[in-house]
C-alpha cells in the first residue's frame, strides 16, 4: 500500500566497504555503466560512467584533491565515495543480492523549471535566477508545473535489535526519471 506516494518494499541487498585510493579504484569497484554525481570543493558535476572513464559535459574532468563525495550509480548498484580528512573511503551497495531488507523508493525533484538542449545528449536545467544543472539526458519535457525531472533514490531500513524501532540506515541514488512514484 502506498502512503504519501511511498511504498514499503522488500528486496535483497548487500553492502560492503571498499578501499579507494584513486579515481581508477572507484571505476574498478563500480565496474558498470551508469551515472556519476561528483560533489567537488568548487562545483557539482553530473555525468556518465563508462566502464573505464567518466564523461562530463565539455570534457570536464575531476581532480582527486577536490573530491568531497562521489556517487556512481545505476539501477542495480551504487558506489559512494567520500573524503575523510585526506583519504577517500567507499561503500558499495548492490541490490538483488545479499540478504532481505526493507526499502522505500522516493523521487526528489531536481532544480530547474526551464531547459536548454546542449547537443550530444546533454541538457541544461536552469532557473531564471541563475542556478543550473548540466546532465546527460535527452528529449525532456519540462516546465514549472507538471513536467519535471526527478532523481530516484532508494532508502534502506534496519531495525534496532532491542527496541525493534525502524530507522533509515542507508540511501542510494538509482537514476533519473520524468515520472515521480
Amino acid at each position: 500500500m502506498k502512503t504519501n506516494g511511498l511504498e514499503l518494499l522488500k528486496i535483497n541487498s548487500k553492502t560492503k566497504p571498499v578501499n579507494i585510493n584513486s579515481i581508477k579504484d572507484a571505476l574498478d569497484h563500480f565496474n558498470s555503466t551508469g551515472y556519476i554525481v561528483a560533489y567537488l570543493d568548487y562545483k557539482v558535476l553530473i555525468g556518465k560512467v563508462n566502464i573505464d572513464s567518466f564523461e562530463f559535459y565539455n570534457n570536464e574532468t575531476i581532480e582527486e584533491k577536490y573530491i568531497q563525495r562521489l556517487r556512481l550509480f545505476n539501477n542495480e548498484k551504487e558506489l559512494l565515495v567520500w573524503r575523510d580528512n585526506n583519504y577517500l573511503k567507499g561503500r558499495l551497495r548492490i541490490d538483488n543480492e545479499g540478504h532481505e531488507t526493507f526499502v522505500v523508493d522516493a523521487c526528489q525533484v531536481l532544480w530547474g523549471t526551464d531547459k536548454k538542449e546542449l547537443g550530444n545528449g546533454w541538457i541544461k536545467l536552469f532557473e531564471q535566477r541563475g542556478t543550473e544543472l548540466i546532465l546527460p539526458y535527452r528529449d525532456l519535457k519540462i516546465d514549472n508545473k507538471k513536467h519535471r525531472l526527478f532523481l530516484k533514490t532508494r532508502n534502506y531500513i534496519s531495525f534496532h535489535s532491542k527496541t525493534h524501532q525502524a530507522t533509515y540506515t542507508d540511501c542510494r541514488f538509482i537514476g533519473f526519471t520524468e515520472k515521480p512514484l
